[in-house]
């Protein structure tokens, strides 16, 4: 069973338990789980704090720290490119020669590793293909961007690959599930890579156990297997990361400590945390939240730390677009004010409830807005109408690059470089 999964958030931590398997995951995070049925202090004046009585001490786990001026995250710099934009945008179309990977203000160094997004894989054969047959030419034109200081790697898989009407729904978990398919992916993987020029794989699944999401119950272990069977097979040939979910929901069914060994780094999906799907949730309902608030994403690590994974292999991941919603009542225009459904579409992305950097900013100019600073959530807010979109700019990814290197992250990560790359198409 995953660290993960024995976990309890108390204010300021974990409680990492002995009593592993004898605390429930129900509840974990949520107000519904009595603590003291769990854990109770037998020896006041001793200050023992047992889990359960017989089963050994709890302790409040918290991640290292390092100072700021450290600037941990300096070691690398990811940039997501979303292929799919070049053909399904109205305007600001990115192909891979126009992402600009000098420095910008919102990523002062450049970028260190640069990664396509997304391959598929074949559900029969598990063999790597092309999400888009558009795709195939922009392979080399990807990676002839490669230099001494700038890797380009293949991403694999992400959040539509296991929707529930796709033929791939349940591809991740039937590949990891045998020896023979997983050498299959493999040994496809290495000539895919071989063939175009990618020097790594991100590995993005979306995600496993999840039966909504085409998963199965030993999809755990499995994919620990798949990431160990990849690195005897690479070497030092070809670079392998993986992306972790935000969410503990998510995130318990990665066994990361066990493959922390087999992999480069991780990326740590610090965003989409919110956004119009919560009027679903019970406990969230239809009001305000910012997709990348900084309280979310310090309560979202917690886990991390629980499973003593190593801060300097996670990259932190950095939004370069925002989420917003159509207000109920134009008049509260805040955090925690109710919302009717997903802002409208950008000119360009086209997508209720998201837009890209480069469209709030010339929105921003095009409307007179003048943005909110929201210390508290590390974040900007524009409002407009009836309309709010919560996002991240230049300030505020400085803002919160200081704040993990203050937990010791070893890079950033952002979602994606097409969101802010110029003008393009």
């Amino acid at each position: 069973m995953p660290a993960l999964l024995r976990s309890i958030l108390v204010a300021g931590g974990l409680i990492q338990a002995s009593c592993a398997s004898t605390i429930p995951t129900k509840g974990v995070f949520g107000p519904d789980l009595d603590l003291e049925s769990y854990c109770t202090n037998s020896d006041p004046q001793g200050g023992t704090l047992p889990c359960q009585e017989g089963f050994g001490s709890c302790e409040v786990k918290k991640g290292k720290t390092c100072p700021a001026s450290d600037k941990t995250t300096s070691g690398r710099t990811i940039g997501y490119y979303q292929a799919s934009n070049s053909r399904d945008r109205l305007c600001n179309k990115i192909s891979p020669s126009d992402i600009v990977t000098t420095p910008t203000d919102v990523a002062p160094q450049g970028y260190s590793h640069l990664y396509f997004a997304f391959a598929s894989i074949d559900p029969v054969s598990f063999a790597i293909a092309p999400a888009d047959d558009a795709d195939i030419p922009l392979y080399t034109e990807f990676t002839a961007l490669r230099s001494r200081g700038l890797e380009t790697w293949i991403a694999v898989g992400g959040f539509d690959f296991s929707d529930a009407d796709k033929a791939t729904h349940g591809t991740w978990s039937s590949l990891v599930a045998s020896p023979s398919n997983r050498a299959a992916f493999i040994s496809s993987l290495v000539t895919f890579m071989n063939q175009y020029g990618f020097q790594g794989v991100d590995l993005d699944w979306e995600y496993p156990v999840d039966p909504a999401r085409g998963g199965e119950p030993d999809d755990t272990a499995n994919l620990v297997l798949l990431v160990q069977e990849m690195r005897a097979a690479f070497g030092t040939t070809f670079g392998i990361s993986m992306t972790l979910a935000p969410d503990y929901w998510y995130l318990r069914y990665f066994d990361a400590k066990a493959m922390e060994s087999s992999v480069d780094f991780y990326g740590f999906m610090a965003y989409d945390l919110h956004g119009y799907w919560d009027q679903d949730v019970k406990t969230l309902g239809s009001v305000v939240r910012g997709q990348a608030d900084i309280r979310d994403i310090g309560n979202d690590t917690l886990p991390l730390w629980f499973d003593e994974l190593d801060a300097s292999k996670i990259n932190f991941g950095i939004a370069l677009y925002g989420r917003g919603y159509t207000l109920s009542d134009p008049s509260c225009n805040d955090l925690l004010c109710p919302f009717s459904g997903p802002s409208k579409p950008g000119t360009c992305t086209n997508s209720e409830g998201v837009m890209s950097l480069i469209e709030i900013e010339q929105l921003i100019v095009d409307k007179g807005i003048t943005p909110t600073y929201l210390p508290e959530a590390m974040m900007k807010q524009i409002t407009w109408d009836d309309q709010w979109i919560g996002y991240d700019d230049a300030d505020t990814i400085e803002a919160k690059r200081s704040w993990a290197d203050a937990q010791c992250f070893g890079g950033t990560m952002a979602w994606s470089v097409d969101f802010y790359s110029g003008e393009g198409r």
